[in-house]
């Protein structure tokens, strides 16, 4: 009876700060997340209700990495409180161990790994494609918002544009060097001073109105149109219409390149990989093909990493809040936060070898949780058997 009660007493006292501590975490991070993309997000004529539901969905995929954080942050508030207050001595003194004491919590931390793999496999893969196709949405009917400063960049087929600046309180772009394949693959080049992009949705173009620049054009003569000759044209105003071909953007939507992998279940992932493994995709194109099996892979094991870091953070955290014997928000968010930028720090040198090919993909998934692993077990360990001390 004393046991049971203990039980709910400890998992009374964990609720309410898990639930406080992680909505602030989630809070911080799309906060930080809207402030990275405001100036892409706003003054661009975007729905207020398209940013909510850009900000919605990002929101649900970074889940994942917020349930360790504040399991982690949570059990060193709670056990550093509950060591501070001397209630933990006063339970050692009755017969009952740290351990026992961990048990119920251990089990919610159990439980919300299950339902974080869940959520991963089912929601999350959702979260992420329709974020893919509201991008997408995004930058056809505001093209301008794929456009970087002083780089080149594949607007759609055979179509390169590079501009200096972007007028942030309109949609004219500056100083525009652009180069497209017309005809039998010629080549045309344009230097403009000043232009917009528009874009038609109802027969899914694009119009090019530029203005004060010249036109560089190739062309081909004879009768047999062997020889060729160049044109240039001085000229205030240029409007060029640009079809963007359908095939393009289902490409666009579903290449490699733009990470769809992220997008697919554990069901899944399983049957590409096997797919690739058996048409011996890496004979194909052998870096490019490399890269995308390894993300596959890296995706894959991703799925069970979190729910197990949730695990280990527990386990990492509760031992260390009973040894520090420190409550309250100070001291635990340091510590808590020293502990995970390791860990993810360790999490993103793995992955970028990964996705390099310089290391196996579940090798990479799993380092971090294999070096916290046996931390936390041993923390734990000596922490129960009364072994270890901060003085």
């Amino acid at each position: 009876m004393i046991i049971k009660k203990l039980d709910l007493y400890m998992i009374r006292l964990f609720m309410a700060p898990f639930l406080m501590i992680y909505s602030t975490i989630f809070i911080i991070f799309m906060i930080q997340f809207f402030w990275s993309q405001i100036d892409e997000l706003t003054g661009k004529n975007i729905s207020i209700f398209i940013i909510l539901k850009f900000i919605l969905y990002f929101g649900i995929s970074i889940l994942p990495l917020v349930t360790p954080i504040a399991l982690l942050l949570t059990s060193i508030i709670i056990f550093g409180d509950f060591s501070e207050n001397q209630e933990l001595i006063a339970i050692k003194s009755s017969g009952i161990s740290l351990f026992r004491v961990m048990i119920p919590i251990l089990g919610i931390t159990f439980v919300l790994s299950i339902g974080l793999y869940l959520f991963s496999d089912f929601v999350i893969p959702k979260a992420k494609m329709k974020v893919k196709k509201l991008g997408y949405t995004i930058s056809f009917t505001h093209p301008s918002l794929k456009l970087k400063e002083g780089i080149f960049v594949n607007l759609f087929p055979n179509f390169f544009i590079k501009i200096d600046r972007k007028s942030i309180n309109s949609n004219y772009l500056h100083n525009i060097f652009i180069f497209f394949y017309g005809k039998n693959s010629l080549v045309n080049t344009i230097i403009s001073k000043k232009g917009v992009l528009i874009p038609n949705q109802e027969d899914g173009s694009i119009q090019l109105k530029l203005m004060n620049g010249v036109l560089y054009s190739e062309n081909l003569n004879g009768p047999k149109k062997e020889q060729s000759s160049y044109q240039i044209v001085e000229f205030d105003t240029l409007i060029q219409n640009f079809k963007i071909p359908s095939k393009y953007k289902i490409k666009n939507l579903y290449d490699d390149d733009y990470d769809f992998y992220q997008t697919l279940n554990t069901k899944n992932l399983i049957q590409k990989i096997h797919f690739l493994k058996k048409k011996n995709y890496k004979k194909i194109n052998t870096y490019k093909s490399k890269i995308y099996l390894a993300k596959l892979q890296l995706e894959l094991q991703k799925k069970f990493t979190f729910p197990v870091t949730c695990i280990i953070m527990f386990l990492t955290g509760a031992p260390l809040g009973a040894i520090i014997r420190k409550g309250g928000i100070g001291y635990p968010t340091m510590i808590a936060l020293i502990i995970f930028i390791i860990y993810y720090t360790l999490l993103t040198i793995t992955q970028n070898k990964v996705e390099k090919t310089e290391i196996c993909p579940w090798i990479g998934a799993w380092i971090p949780n294999l070096i916290f692993f046996p931390v936390s077990i041993w923390m734990t360990y000596k922490t129960v058997m009364d072994d270890f001390y901060i003085i």
